[in-house]
C-alpha cells in the first residue's frame, strides 16, 4: 500500500485551532522590560548542569566564558579572559600542549567578590569532579592540569594536542560558563545545591527570581564589567505550546520567541512587522536509532529507515526555508564538510529489499515479520515542539509503508533533556527512535556524539554508536591543529556515519530567532544567541 505523505497545513489545523482565540494588542506601557518566550524550562540554572539550547540560552544572562565566538562564528572574542589565546600571541604553545589565559582585573561576581584564576580552576574541577552529575566532560578530560600562577593568570596543561580548545574549554562551545569557588567549592558535589535555583554569575543580569513553570525573572547587573547593560529587565517566560506563544508574540505581549521550531517560524514569517534572525549553526535536525536495541543491531534496517524518509519533502513540508536537506552531521557551511559523502535518496523500495534482506519479511498487514515478530520501534519525542511532533506523524508514516510498525511516545522536554541520573529519555535510552536536533559549536569537532567513550552517562552519543574506526578519526581530528588534516579526520567520520546510519541526519536547521522591532543591537552567534545581550536595546 502507497502511504501517501501527509502535509504540514493539514496537521498544523488541530495545533492552531487549539490557541487561545487572538487577543487585542496590549496597550499597558511595556516599560524597560524586555519579554522573551520559550517552549521549554531549565531544569536547573547552574550552568554545570546544561544539556540543551533552552539552559544555556538562559545560562547566558547571569554567566559569562572565558572567550565566545563572534556574531559571524568564524573568529573568537574575549570575555572573561583581557585577549584570546592564539598560536601567535603565545597563548597557545607552540607544541599545543598548554593554553594561557589572561584574565580580566574589573571583574566581580554579582554579590561584591573579585572574581579570579580561582574561579576558574575550580570551575574546571567541578566539572571532572565524579561526584557531579555533568552530561559531558570531553575536551575537559584531556586536560592534565590547570595552574593558577596569579590571580589574572590560568595556564591549562593538556595531555595531548587538542585543536578545538579555545572553542570549546571554558567558552560557549562547551561547559564552559566560569562558577564562584567562594561559593560553591565547600561542596563535595552540586547536583543538589541551592545555587542552581538561586545561581550567582559575573554575567550582565542577576536572578530576581525564579517562578517555576511561568518564568525566570532577571535584572539589570549594574557592575557588568564591560559596563551597565542597556534594557533593565528581561523576562522569560516559559510557553509550553507555541500556537499560544506565536499568539503573543502577535499581540505585542512577547517581544521575542527564542529557540523556535521551523514549524513556528513558518507562522511567524508572515506575521507584519517581525523580525527573524535565522543563523546558521552546526546542527541537524535527526532520527536517532537505538543501536543497543536488537533489531536495529544490524546496519541493514538502519539503511532501510534511511531509505525510507523523504527527506526533501519533509524539509519543503515544515523547514518553511529555516532549513536544508542534510546529508550526514557537518552542514555544507561549515569547512570540513565533504560534499562527496554517499547519500540516502529516498528509495522506499530499496528500503523493504534492505529488511528482506535481512530476514524481515512482509505480514499480511505489510508489518515485517521475522521469527513471528512484528518490526516494530516506539519513536519519542518533544510533545511540545510543535516541529518534532508534525515530523515524528510523518517518519510513522513513512515507515509505515515499508513494514516498520512506529508508535509515537511524546515526553515534556524536561524529561527528553533530563540527566542520567534523572532518568533523561536521550541519556538513559529510554527509545527505539527519537526525534533530536543535534547543535555543537563552531568547530566541526563531534567526538561528544560519536565516540565509543561519550555513551552516557559519560558524553552525548545517544544513539549508543560504537566503532574504533570512527574513534580512530575523531582522535585525527582531535589531535592536529592543522585544517587539511583535520578535514581528511572529518571526511572519514562523515563517510563511517553513512555507512553505519546510527542516525539518520534529515535537515541542517538554522537558529531560529524572531522578535520586536523595537529590540536592537540583537546579533545572534552560530553558538549562543544571548551571548552579547548586555548591548541589547528597547527603543
Amino acid at each position: 500500500m502507497k502511504v501517501r505523505p501527509l502535509s504540514a497545513a493539514a496537521l498544523a489545523v488541530a495545533l492552531l485551532s487549539a490557541s487561545p482565540a487572538a487577543r487585542p494588542a496590549a496597550t499597558s506601557a511595556q516599560g524597560d522590560v524586555l519579554r522573551i518566550g520559550m517552549t521549554t524550562e531549565p531544569n536547573s540554572l547552574n550552568p554545570l548542569f546544561s544539556l540543551d539550547d533552552y539552559e544555556s540560552y538562559v545560562d547566558r544572562f547571569m554567566f559569562d566564558v572565558l572567550v565566545c565566538a563572534d556574531a559571524s562564528g568564524r573568529g573568537f572574542v574575549p570575555r572573561l579572559a583581557a585577549v584570546v589565546p592564539t598560536l601567535r600571541n603565545g597563548g597557545i604553545s607552540k607544541d599545543g600542549l598548554s593554553l594561557t589565559y589572561h584574565l580580566r582585573r574589573n571583574v566581580k561576581w554579582q554579590d561584591g567578590v573579585p572574581f579570579s584564576s580561582r574561579d576558574v580552576k575550580f570551575s574546571y574541577d567541578a566539572i571532572v569532579n565524579p561526584a557531579n552529575n555533568v552530561p559531558n566532560r570531553h575536551g575537559y578530560d584531556l586536560i592534565a592540569s590547570v595552574a593558577t600562577p596569579d590571580a589574572w593568570t590560568v595556564v591549562v596543561h593538556l595531555k595531548q594536542p587538542y585543536a578545538p580548545a579555545v572553542s570549546e574549554l571554558f567558552s560557549d562551545g562547551g561547559l564552559g560558563a566560569i562558577l564562584p569557588a567562594h561559593l560553591l567549592a565547600q561542596y563535595p558535589d552540586l547536583n543538589r545545591a541551592a545555587f542552581n535555583q538561586q545561581p550567582v554569575g559575573t554575567g550582565p543580569y542577576k536572578l530576581l527570581r525564579w517562578d517555576r513553570g511561568q518564568s525566570v525573572e532577571l535584572v539589570r547587573n549594574d557592575d557588568f564589567y564591560l559596563g551597565k547593560p542597556k534594557i533593565e529587565r528581561i523576562s522569560i517566560r516559559f510557553i509550553p505550546d507555541e500556537a499560544t506563544a506565536i499568539d503573543q508574540l502577535r499581540t505585542r505581549e512577547l517581544d521575542m520567541f527564542a529557540q523556535g521550531s521551523v514549524n513556528a517560524y513558518g507562522q511567524i514569517r508572515t506575521l507584519p512587522g517581525i523580525k527573524a534572525a535565522l543563523v546558521d549553526i552546526h546542527g541537524a535536525s535527526s532520527l536517532l536509532i537505538n543501536t543497543t536495541r536488537p533489531a536495529f543491531r544490524d546496519v541493514r534496517v538502519r539503511r532501510a529507515i534511511a531509505y525510507a524518509i523523504d527527506k526533501r519533502a519533509i524539509v519543503e513540508r515544515f523547514a518553511f526555508g529555516a532549513g536544508t536537506v542534510a546529508t550526514e552531521d557537518l552542514p555544507s557551511f561549515m569547512w570540513a564538510y565533504d560534499p562527496h559523502v554517499p547519500r540516502y535518496d529516498y528509495d522506499p523500495a530499496r528500503a523493504r529489499r534492505l529488511l528482506a534482506d535481512a530476514g524481515w519479511k512482509p505480514g499480511r498487514d505489510g508489518i515485517a515479520l521475522k521469527g513471528g515478530q512484528p518490526l516494530s520501534a516506539v519513536l519519542a519525542f518533544a510533545q511540545n515542539n510543535a516541529t518534532a511532533r508534525l515530523i515524528g506523524v510523518q517518519l510513522q508514516s513513512y515507515l509505515r509503508d515499508v513494514g516498520v510498525d512506529v508508535q509515537l511516545k511524546g515526553y515534556n522536554s524536561a524529561m527528553m533533556f533530563a540527566s542520567y541520573a534523572g532518568g533523561g529519555i536521550y541519556q538513559s535510552g529510554n527509545f527505539d527512535l527519537a526525534w533530536y536536533t543535534m547543535t555543537l559549536g563552531i568547530d566541526p569537532a563531534s567526538a561528544s556524539r560519536f565516540s565509543c567513550d561519550s555513551v552516557p552517562p559519560n558524553g552525548q552519543n545517544y544513539s549508543r554508536y560504537c566503532n574504533r574506526e570512527m574513534d580512530a578519526a575523531q582522535r585525527a581530528g582531535l589531535t592536529h591543529y592543522d585544517q587539511a588534516t583535520r578535514r581528511r579526520a572529518y571526511a572519514r567520520s562523515q563517510e563511517l556515519l553513512a555507512r553505519d546510519v546510527p542516525v539518520v541526519f534529515v535537515f541542517w536547521p538554522k537558529d531560529i530567532e524572531v522578535y520586536q522591532p523595537r529590540l536592537h543591537g540583537f546579533d545572534p552567534n552560530p553558538v549562543n544567541p544571548s551571548w552579547n545581550c548586555e548591548v541589547w536595546e528597547l527603543r
